[in-house]
This record gives C-alpha cells, sequence and structure tokens, in this order.
C-alpha cells in the first residue's frame, strides 16, 4: 500500500516541492485570514447595534416611568446608561480603528495572487515534461522572487490563519481530533468571544442589578 503524503514530505525534497507547499499553505492562511476579519467585522457591527439598542432601552425605563421609584433607584439607572454610553464610545473607537473589511479585501487580494502563482506553479510541475535541471533552477528562482514581493506587499496573517487552514487539512498534516478542536476553541476565543460576551454580559448585569434592588 502506497505511504500517504505528508507536509513533513516536502523536507526530504526539492526546493520546488519546497515551495509548492509553502505558496499552497500561505495561499490558504490569507484566504483564512480574508474569512476571519469579515467574520470579526459582522460581530464587531452586530455587538455596536446591540450595546446601543441596550442604552436606549434602559434610557426609556426613565422616560415613560415604567419602574416605580419606591423599588428601583433612580441612581442605578443613570449609573447604567453611564456605563453603556463609556462602553459604546471606547469599544467603538476601538473598532472603528481596526478597519476590518479593508483588511480582509487586502488578504483576500494576496490570496488570489498567491493563487496565480501557485497555478503557474502546478502547470509547470505537472505540464513540463522532463524539464532540465538549469530550467528548473530558473523556474523556482523566479516563482520565489515573485513569491516573496507579494509576501512584502501585503500585511502578514496571524497564526491561527495558518493553523486552520492546518485543521482544514487535519489528516494531510497529522493532526488528531483533539489537535483540531484546540485549534477551533483558540479561533473562537480569538475571534468571537469577547463579541458575544458584549452581547449577553450588559443585560444579565442590569437585570440582575435590577431584581436585586426589587428584594
Amino acid at each position: 500500500m502506497e505511504k500517504k503524503k505528508s507536509y513533513k514530505d516536502y523536507l526530504d525534497k526539492t526546493f520546488l516541492e519546497e515551495l509548492n507547499y509553502k505558496i499552497w499553505s500561505t495561499k490558504g492562511s490569507r484566504f483564512n485570514a480574508s474569512k476571519r476579519l469579515l467574520k470579526v467585522a459582522d460581530l464587531s457591527n452586530l455587538c455596536l447595534s446591540m450595546l446601543s439598542v441596550y442604552l436606549i432601552a434602559v434610557g426609556l425605563l426613565s422616560v415613560y416611568n415604567i419602574y416605580s421609584t419606591e423599588t428601583i433607584d433612580e441612581n442605578l439607572i443613570a449609573y447604567s446608561i453611564t456605563c453603556l454610553s463609556i462602553l459604546l464610545l471606547v469599544f467603538g473607537q476601538i473598532e472603528n480603528a481596526k478597519d476590518f473589511s479593508t483588511k480582509a479585501k487586502q488578504f483576500h487580494t494576496c490570496g488570489l495572487e498567491l493563487s496565480k502563482l501557485y497555478n503557474d506553479l502546478r502547470i509547470f510541475k505537472t505540464l513540463k515534461e522532463k524539464p532540465k535541471l538549469n530550467e528548473k533552477k530558473e523556474f523556482a528562482e523566479k516563482v520565489s522572487d515573485k513569491y516573496e514581493r507579494i509576501l512584502e506587499r501585503h500585511e502578514n496573517h496571524e497564526p491561527i490563519d495558518h493553523n486552520m487552514f492546518k485543521a482544514s487539512k487535519a489528516d494531510y498534516h497529522e493532526l488528531s481530533k483533539i489537535d483540531v478542536y484546540k485549534i477551533k476553541a483558540d479561533y473562537y476565543i480569538k475571534t468571537s468571544l469577547i463579541y458575544h460576551t458584549l452581547i449577553i454580559l450588559p443585560p444579565i448585569i442590569i437585570i440582575g442589578l435590577l431584581i436585586k434592588t426589587n428584594l
């Protein structure tokens, strides 16, 4: 039975084979970075929208006199509004400064450039019949130079993007199910956890304080 190839096999092969893996994996990582940032952008917008809703909802409690001053302290309502306003202002400024959508587009563009380079390399390897050593050397140098120039023009992706690429090719990279689970858990923590926390936690805290004042 033929042994299944893995990424480690490239270490024992030619520079062209190693370059093939580097371009392939970097391409996948850059597309993953684009997807991650688009997801974060959506979560960021949702989080800011929900915080705005919470702020308006708490403010309307006093406008429409929904609560009783005998059971709920007006200062608690004012304090909640102030805290939510500060959180919304600071968090909004931080998130807007990160410009997720623009960065996502840049990573996608980088991925497309690497895809073209990868296709050129695959065409040479599969369609060029028995290329001479000097042809291989010349082609490898040209592809390597283009690869380095592409990387110089674009921001580097995060390690989690490369880890997600490896997780998507778990068998090829010899990753166990536990390894894949750890990578996906780390991805959630670094991508979604803070936004889900900011969406869920404020109403829980406010409702908890309101209930406490009624006891």
